[in-house]
C-alpha cells in the first residue's frame, strides 16, 4: 500500500473510499460510482496493489456499461486485462459488455477464460454457462432461428427467453407508395423469421380503464424520457434514431440509410462511410430533442404483450409503446405480409406468406378487422392514408359500395347480424366477386361473422345460409396474414371437418395459419401439442 500512501491516499481515506463505493452501489448512483472508482483506480495505478486496481476497473467497466459508455467499459477491461491477464472479474465485465453489443462469439471466449481464471467451483460454472448462452446467441444472430417451443410449452414459466438481434434479407429502399420502406432481398417462405430487434426503450402501465388519459399519458412520457437518456448515452443509438422519418422530410427525396449500421458485425460504432456515429450526428446533434420527439410521433409502435393464449401474458400489462429502430421502416398494410410479435424487450418481425424478391414488406400499425371506414379513421391518425388493394377495392368498388355502408350502419345500430352476414355474402355471390375479394370483406366484417358462429340461437337461424367456420376462418387468416382470433375460429370451426377436408388436411390448414400467425417460433410439433392443450383447456375438439 506505500503507493498508494505516497499518492496522497492513505489506508484510512483508502477504506472510505470504497465504504463510499459500496453505498453508490446500492443507491445505483453509477456517476459518482465511476467518480469514487476512478480515484482508487489513480491511487493505486502508482502503487503496487495490482489486485485492487484490476479489481476497481472491472467494477468502473460495470458502471460505465450501467451508463451507455460501452467504449469506456471495454477500454477499462483491457486495462486491467494488460496488468493481469487472467483476472476473472475483467473478464467476466468484458464479456458482459461484447454481449450487449452483439459481439456473442469474442463474449464466449471472455467467458470461458473466465471460466478457467476461476479455478473451479460455482464461479466456473456460471461462466460456462454464459459462454454456452453467447454461443447459442451467436448462431441465432447469423440464422435468426428462435425456437421458444419448450418455454411456450411449459405454460410461459420464468424469465423471456434470451434473444440476439438479426437482421435478414432485407434492405431499406424507396417505397413506391412514397417515403421508404423495408424491402425483400431474396425470397422468403411463410413464418421466415425476417428481424429480430431490440427496443431502444419501452414505456409499459397497467391501465385499469381504457379511457385513463392520465395513465397512458405517464406511461407516454416515461418511455419520452427513456428515449432520450439513450440518445444521450449512446451516439450510435442517436444516429440510428436520426435514420427515422420525421414526418416533415421531402418524399421526392428520402435518405436511404446503409444497411451496415442496422448490424451487430463490426467491431466498433463506426458507420458505413467509416466515420463515427458521434461525428457522423454533428456537435448539436444529441441536443435535437424537438426531432427526437418528431421521430416518435411518427414511429412508435404499440407492444403487442407476448401473444395471447399462445406466448403468454407474463404480467398484466394492458399498454405498452416502444422503439425499435428497423422495424420502423416497415410501412402499414390492411392486407400484409409479415407479423411482428414482441417478447420482453425484443420485436420479431416474421413472413407471415411468402413473399418474392424485391416485394415491399409490410405488417398492420392497428386492427385491420374492421370496415374500411374505421381503418382509414385509424390511419388519419397515424397521419396517411392507407391505398393497399384491399383499401382501394372496398373504397372503391361501385357494386358493393352501398352494401358494405349498409352492412356498417346495421352493425352500428344493433342490427341483426346473422342477416348482415347473409346478405353479404348473398351480395358477393351475385356480384361475382373474385374469391380474395370475398376474404376482403370477411375479413372487414369479421366481428358478425365471429359474433354469428359464437352463438347457438343465430346459426340454428341462419347457419345453412353462411359458409362454414372454418373456411371463412381460412379464407380471413390469408388475408390477414394470421391472427389469434381467426386462429381459434379455425380450431372450433373444424370440429368435424366440415368443408375442410379430412383430418390430416385440417390439422395442416391449422398449423399453416399457426404458421402464419407466430412464424417458427414454435416449432411444427410443439404448435400441435400446443393447439391440443388450447383445446382441451376450452372443452372443445382434439385434431
Amino acid at each position: 500500500m506505500a503507493g498508494i500512501q505516497d499518492d496522497g491516499l492513505d489506508n484510512d481515506t483508502l477504506q472510505h473510499l470504497r465504504s463510499r463505493a459500496t453505498q453508490l452501489l446500492f443507491k445505483e448512483d453509477w456517476r459518482e460510482y465511476v467518480a469514487v472508482c476512478s480515484r482508487i483506480i489513480d491511487a493505486a495505478s502508482s502503487g503496487d496493489d495490482r489486485r485492487l486496481l484490476c479489481s476497481t476497473l472491472a467494477h468502473r467497466a460495470d458502471a460505465r456499461a450501467r451508463l451507455g459508455d460501452a467504449a469506456g467499459g471495454l477500454a477499462d477491461c483491457d486495462a486491467a486485462l494488460a496488468a493481469e491477464p487472467a483476472h476473472p472479474g475483467a473478464l467476466l465485465s468484458k464479456g458482459a459488455l461484447l454481449r450487449g453489443l452483439g459481439r456473442y462469439a469474442a463474449a464466449a471466449d471472455c467467458f470461458r477464460a473466465a471460466a478457467l481464471a476461476s479455478g473451479g467451483g460455482a464461479a466456473a460454472d456460471e461462466a460456462r454457462e454464459l459462454a454456452e448462452q453467447c454461443r447459442r446467441l451467436e448462431a441465432q444472430a447469423k440464422s435468426g432461428v428462435v425456437d421458444l417451443s419448450e418455454w411456450v410449452l411449459a405454460g410461459f414459466a420464468g424469465k423471456f427467453p434470451d434473444l440476439a438481434e438479426y437482421v435478414g434479407s432485407v434492405e431499406v429502399r424507396r417505397s413506391p407508395h412514397g417515403g421508404r420502406g423495408l424491402f425483400a432481398v431474396k425470397n422468403v417462405e411463410a413464418g421466415a423469421t425476417l428481424i429480430i430487434a431490440k427496443a431502444v426503450a419501452i414505456g409499459r402501465g397497467v391501465i385499469p380503464d381504457a379511457a385513463d388519459s392520465d395513465e397512458k399519458m405517464f406511461v407516454w412520457k416515461d418511455f419520452v424520457g427513456k428515449v432520450l437518456e439513450a440518445a444521450e448515452k449512446c451516439p450510435k443509438t442517436a444516429a440510428l434514431i436520426y435514420t427515422l422519418s420525421t414526418g416533415e422530410e421531402h418524399q421526392d427525396e428520402p435518405v436511404v440509410p446503409d444497411m451496415v449500421i442496422f448490424r451487430n458485425e463490426t467491431e466498433g460504432d463506426s458507420l458505413s462511410d467509416g466515420t463515427s456515429a458521434a461525428r457522423a450526428m454533428g456537435t448539436q446533434e444529441a441536443a435535437h430533442v424537438d426531432r427526437i420527439l418528431k421521430v416518435l410521433d411518427v414511429n412508435c409502435l404499440t407492444e403487442d404483450a407476448p401473444a395471447a393464449d399462445v406466448l403468454g401474458n407474463n404480467g398484466v400489462v394492458n399498454c405498452g409503446v416502444g422503439l425499435w429502430v428497423l422495424p420502423s421502416f416497415i410501412n402499414h398494410s390492411c392486407h400484409p405480409n409479415a407479423r411482428r410479435t414482441h417478447i420482453g424487450d425484443h420485436a420479431i418481425v416474421h413472413a407471415s406468406r411468402d413473399i418474392k424478391a424485391g416485394e415491399e414488406i409490410t405488417f398492420p400499425y392497428f386492427d385491420v378487422l374492421v370496415p374500411v371506414s374505421k381503418r382509414r379513421e385509424a390511419s388519419r391518425a397515424w397521419g396517411f392514408e392507407c391505398k393497399c388493394d384491399r383499401c382501394r377495392f372496398e373504397a372503391e368498388d361501385s357494386i358493393l359500395r352501398q352494401e358494405i355502408l349498409k352492412s356498417e350502419k346495421d352493425l352500428a345500430s344493433g342490427g341483426d347480424i346473422g342477416a348482415v352476414v347473409v346478405r353479404l355474402e348473398e351480395k358477393m355471390r351475385k356480384s361475382v366477386v373474385r374469391e380474395r375479394q370475398k376474404a376482403f370483406l370477411r375479413a372487414s366484417f369479421w366481428s358478425a361473422y365471429s359474433a354469428l358462429y359464437d352463438s347457438d340461437k343465430l346459426m340454428r337461424k341462419w347457419g345453412r345460409r353462411v359458409p362454414s367456420e372454418a373456411l371463412v376462418a381460412e379464407t380471413v387468416a390469408d388475408v390477414v396474414s394470421g391472427n389469434e382470433s381467426v386462429l381459434k375460429a379455425m380450431l372450433r370451426g373444424s370440429r368435424d371437418g366440415n368443408g375442410c377436408g379430412n383430418r390430416l388436411e385440417v390439422e395442416d390448414k391449422v398449423v399453416r395459419i399457426g404458421r402464419a400467425t407466430y412464424g417458427k417460433l414454435v416449432k411444427r410439433h410443439a404448435m400441435r401439442d400446443l393447439f391440443r392443450l388450447t383445446l382441451d383447456a376450452t372443452n372443445k375438439i382434439n385434431i
